[in-house]
């Protein structure tokens, strides 16, 4: 018998042995969303796992189409627009700051619509909206300023 030091290497990784698999791997609770697994004792033709397969009970109707999104009736409400072209055409044409900021919410509501997330999604887009406008306003009244001025110096 020897005194296992701590310099001694351990002993090498074995896998668990399959007869136990059912006491390591316990079948799912009954409330587990999809079709049971159950655990049996692995036989020459059997596996150690299989899923139940899923046989509707006779008061099913035949022919029954199952859904998983909305009912056809339900109109789901639009999603927000992003405005990254408006944004983009601003920022070149008509107000550079506060068209790089409606460049950076619209792309804020692009990720927010990938990621799902409606309210913050809707509520850059607003923000966006708002700083487009912005700034194509800014740019007419810089433009017409503009041509107010060169008619103004150029007729006096």
């Amino acid at each position: 018998m020897t005194a296992s030091t701590p310099s001694e290497e351990p002993p090498p990784y074995s896998p668990p042995d399959p007869k136990m698999t059912y006491i390591i791997y316990p079948p799912q609770p009954p409330h587990y969303p999809g079709p049971p697994v159950i655990a049996c004792q692995p036989g020459p033709n059997q596996p150690a796992f299989y899923q139940a397969q899923f046989m509707p009970s006779p008061s099913y109707p035949p022919n029954t189409i199952y859904m998983s999104g909305p009912p056809l009736g339900d109109e789901q409400p639009p999603l927000p627009k992003d405005y990254m072209v408006e944004s983009l055409l601003v920022t070149i044409f008509c107000c550079l700051m506060s068209g790089l900021i409606a460049l950076l919410y619209s792309y804020e509501t692009r990720a927010a619509l990938a990621r799902g997330d409606m309210r913050e999604a809707e509520r850059a887009s607003q923000k966006a909206r708002l700083l487009v406008l912005f700034s194509l306003m800014f740019g007419v009244f810089v433009c017409v300023g503009w041509i107010i001025y060169v008619v103004i110096s150029l007729c006096a």
